[in-house]
């Protein structure tokens, strides 16, 4: 466990500079209580669920985010390593294509012809494959690019454990616990968790409950792989190849913005998680921290939430 403190400590003792950590927090402050105020991700949503025109507003939701965070740090930088670097700009805006896609669900509108015709059943594997979505719109065009770039080789996006020891990253879960633990009672908990809705499909496909449940939070474990890969393997961990410790903060502000649509106060804590998980991503050149420390407290939200249910 201590390695991961040292990660921290080191970057903190030798990159820390106050001034871009300031503005870039007062523009997320402004930012996030703009969005919950005028519930403008909310509205813009559903309006453009699922079309051309949402993938487009996101996009440029998103480079608003990446851009506007470039911009401040380069404000402040004085370093020789510029900012504005034409491959961190042109893959970062690429990237967030991908990831606008995927925020949209517009891929879903293909995979509707196919979903089953009873309802319950229905909404099931909507379930399911909504979160197997991000195989088609983030991992496939994020390794298509990293195979024809020479770039980003040979650290898979940080999937390579690079000498570290993955039992160590299990650690993390037991600082996960009382985390999860506190969160569990809050009145509004099981309002939103588990996440999985029983709707008795399990009867109608004539298989078990546990399988249903089970083959649907796999799914949903799946969709924080997809999360890591993006944001701590591409966004930092590849991107920090052209402007090194820099990509962690333009990483962390686009990461706020994903969590727009959620409730404010998991908006506020991404920012000090993803920032933490950047670190480490970025000293470690993996990202299994953030998978362990993502499915830790997705699963574990959902476990619990199963055991007060």
């Amino acid at each position: 466990m201590s390695i991961f403190f040292n990660y921290i400590k080191d970057y903190f003792r030798a990159d820390f500079k106050l001034a871009p950590h300031l503005v870039i927090g007062l523009f997320l402050a402004v930012t996030i209580t703009l969005n919950y105020y005028f519930q403008i991700y909310e509205n813009l949503n559903s309006l453009y669920y699922k079309t051309p025109t949402g993938v487009m507003i996101l996009w440029g939701f998103y480079l608003f985010a990446f851009l506007s965070a470039v911009s401040i740090i380069s404000f402040f930088k004085t370093e020789k390593k510029p900012l504005f670097n034409k491959n961190f700009l042109l893959f970062g805006v690429i990237g967030l294509f991908f990831l606008s896609v995927d925020s949209s669900y517009y891929i879903l509108n293909f995979a509707q012809p196919l979903m089953p015709r009873d309802p319950f059943v229905s909404d099931w594997v909507n379930a399911c494959v909504s979160n197997l979505s991000s195989i088609f719109t983030v991992i496939i065009p994020l390794y298509i690019i990293y195979f024809c770039v020479k770039h980003f080789k040979p650290e898979l996006y940080g999937f390579r454990l690079n000498g570290a020891r993955i039992s160590s990253y299990f650690w993390l879960i037991l600082c996960m616990i009382p985390l999860i633990y506190l969160a569990s009672l809050r009145p509004d908990f099981l309002e939103t968790y588990p996440t999985y809705n029983d709707n008795f499909e399990y009867k109608l496909l004539h298989t078990e409950q546990w399988i249903t449940a089970g083959i649907y939070e796999l799914c949903y474990g799946f969709d924080f792989i997809s999360v890591e890969l993006f944001f701590r393997g591409f966004l930092v961990v590849a991107l920090s190849r052209f402007v090194g410790k820099d990509a962690i903060l333009a990483m962390v502000v686009v990461y706020a913005f994903l969590h727009f649509g959620k409730p404010a106060g998991e908006t506020i804590s991404s920012i000090f998680g993803g920032y933490i998980l950047g670190i480490l991503a970025y000293s470690s050149r993996n990202i299994y921290g953030g998978l362990v420390a993502h499915l830790g407290v997705a699963w574990g939200m959902e476990y619990i939430a199963y055991l007060q249910s």
